[in-house]
């Protein structure tokens, strides 16, 4: 055989057993280890959505956090909601940063890859004093605002306690009041159940039926990831569901109207978990609030229908007096 023919078939020999290898590995991602399938997805998915993955310590605690955008442009900061985390912003984030804002998206303490803070009380006042800090750590220490369904909640806390670090506040399915309507959702919750604790594949399922009006189908290995994550912090999770209880089923009653930013308050109208009926609570207390309900739409009203959640935002944006991509209102 001629040494071109051998360098051929080292060639093909050597192309088959990367092939395979990639194989095996895939296999073993899909059904044995998901985080080999999963975390170089998702950091691919950032890369092509023009999201960077960033840390900054605050106060001896790492902060994970993703960020789009100019570094130059306004700030706008995003606070998930229970259970979630960082990566749950993305979309929305990439989105505003492609319009010229800083979107800065954290997660928050005992969330996503945060830690749980020993010897901290984490509840409402907890979590918005922690966020002021973190935005201090990055260079923002005034902002838009957007928090969804826990992290609305966090946000008013924000604008409340820190006026002068929220430039604009937009709560998204927000909790925090009590609800006119006690849904299927609260009636659980008033027996002294949890219906977002995760602890099996099915009580996931369940989760993302309730969330979201319609859920989508999550690959395997990305919904085991999750699963996984979910257990193994099960039990600080738990901690801060009896720290934050309180706050999130009225802490912010009575005391919104000391709330001085612009501010949007929007619910999907088939949300099960906070539900809508709340808005009337919000619009009571903030009269000069934006108020916006997206039709069919459940509890991530921006996973139901994004346009439309996008749509809304904007809309505010601009009546606020924030144009698209422009510097935000400093007080």
């Amino acid at each position: 055989m001629s040494r071109a023919g051998r360098w051929v078939r080292r060639t093909a020999a050597a192309v088959a057993l990367a092939g395979l290898a990639l194989a095996a590995t895939a296999a073993w991602g899909w059904w044995v280890q998901p985080s080999v399938l999963v975390v170089p997805l998702r950091a691919a998915m950032r890369f092509e959505s023009g999201i960077a993955a960033r840390s900054v310590s605050v106060d001896g605690h790492e902060w994970p956090y993703i960020e789009a955008g100019p570094a130059e442009g306004p700030p706008m900061v995003f606070l998930h909601g229970f259970g979630t985390s960082k990566d749950a912003m993305a979309t929305m984030a990439a989105e505003f940063g492609r319009r010229g804002w800083h979107t800065i998206c954290p997660d928050l303490p005992g969330f996503g890859e945060h830690g749980f803070h020993e010897g901290r009380v984490h509840d409402g006042p907890f979590y918005a004093r922690e966020a002021g800090r973190f935005m201090d750590a990055v260079g923002a220490p005034h902002a838009v605002v957007v928090g969804t369904s826990m992290g609305g909640a966090v946000a008013c806390e924000l604008a409340i306690s820190e006026p002068k670090r929220v430039d604009a506040l937009l709560m998204l399915s927000p909790a925090g009041v009590v609800p006119p309507v006690r849904n299927a959702f609260m009636r659980e919750v008033d027996a002294g159940g949890n219906p977002l604790d995760i602890a099996s594949g099915e009580d996931f399922d369940r989760v993302m039926r309730t969330v979201f009006a319609r859920p989508r189908e999550i690959p395997a290995p990305f919904r085991t990831w999750f699963v996984e994550a979910a257990l193994a912090r099960r039990d600080r999770t738990l901690l801060i569901v009896d720290a934050i209880k309180p706050f999130l089923m009225s802490g912010l009653e009575g005391r919104m109207g000391a709330v001085a930013a612009p501010t949007l308050v929007l619910y999907g109208t088939l949300d099960a978990v906070t539900d809508p009926s709340m808005l009337a609570v919000f619009a009571r207390e903030m009269p000069s609030a934006r108020t916006a309900l997206v039709p069919g739409a459940g509890h991530v009203a921006f996973g139901d229908d994004f346009p439309a959640t996008l749509r809304e935002m904007s809309e505010f944006l601009d009546w606020a007096g924030f144009s698209r991509g422009g510097a935000p209102v400093r007080r």
